[in-house]
């Protein structure tokens, strides 16, 4: 994955997860790292280019949800 679609994904999960007070923080930046994707790519709506992120987006929240396994007993 990208450096650049790896920040994007970060943007998003914290403008999900962030305190209240945070939020207008993490939605100006993850709205100008979708801008600034979107002006090499005139022919993309938001909208397309936001259902592409879907799937990338919900591996990345997953892989937060995940504890981490319990070594066996030795």
């Amino acid at each position: 994955m990208s450096p650049e679609l790896e920040q994007l994904l970060e943007a998003l999960y914290e403008r999900d997860h962030c305190e209240q007070e945070e939020r207008d923080h993490y939605e100006r930046n993850a709205r100008r790292l979708i801008d600034d994707v979107l002006q090499r790519l005139p022919n993309l709506s938001r909208d397309q280019f936001l259902e592409a992120l879907k799937d990338r987006y919900r591996q990345l929240r997953k892989a937060r949800r995940r504890f981490p396994s319990i070594p066996p007993k030795a």
